[in-house]
């Protein structure tokens, strides 16, 4: 009986944890300019030749927040039948800035910028083909 309340006081605290991880995910309009701050400090490094800030700056790109529950929901809506094209570019730029982190541990600079223009073309293709659309989808 005392192991089945801990379990169910676990299992509550749980729930209550991610629920409340949930309902603090930044906006899709924060998640971006974090993005953006991370991107300024990579390039920063990048012209320091500082390799392990650019690890931290790349890493901090890859692992970005998810944005609140709400703001991807009018997000899918708005790319609508894209999707897939939003996906793939999502995934450039986390695929390139993982690169962007390795390379950098390996003062690999070659690497960094082949990658970090991967990078790039991947934010600036995004923002091309949906920044619009993004600003034009109503709240909910």
């Amino acid at each position: 009986m005392r192991s089945g309340l801990v379990m169910a006081s676990v299992l509550a605290g749980a729930l209550w944890t991610a629920s409340a991880a949930a309902a603090e995910r930044p906006s899709f309009q924060a998640v971006m300019q974090g993005l953006a701050a991370d991107m300024q400090r990579l390039s920063q490094a990048i012209f320091m030749e500082d390799f392990p800030a650019m690890a931290e700056a790349a890493e901090a790109v890859a692992d970005h927040p998810k944005p609140a529950d709400q703001d991807r929901r009018r997000v899918m809506a708005a790319v609508g039948p894209d999707v897939e094209r939003f996906r793939a570019y999502d995934h450039a730029v986390h695929e390139g800035a993982e690169r962007i982190a390795e390379a950098a541990r390996a003062t690999d600079m070659d690497g960094v910028l082949r990658y970090h223009a991967q990078v790039m073309q991947g934010c600036v293709a995004c923002h091309s083909t949906f920044r619009g659309r993004m600003t034009q989808a109503p709240a909910r």
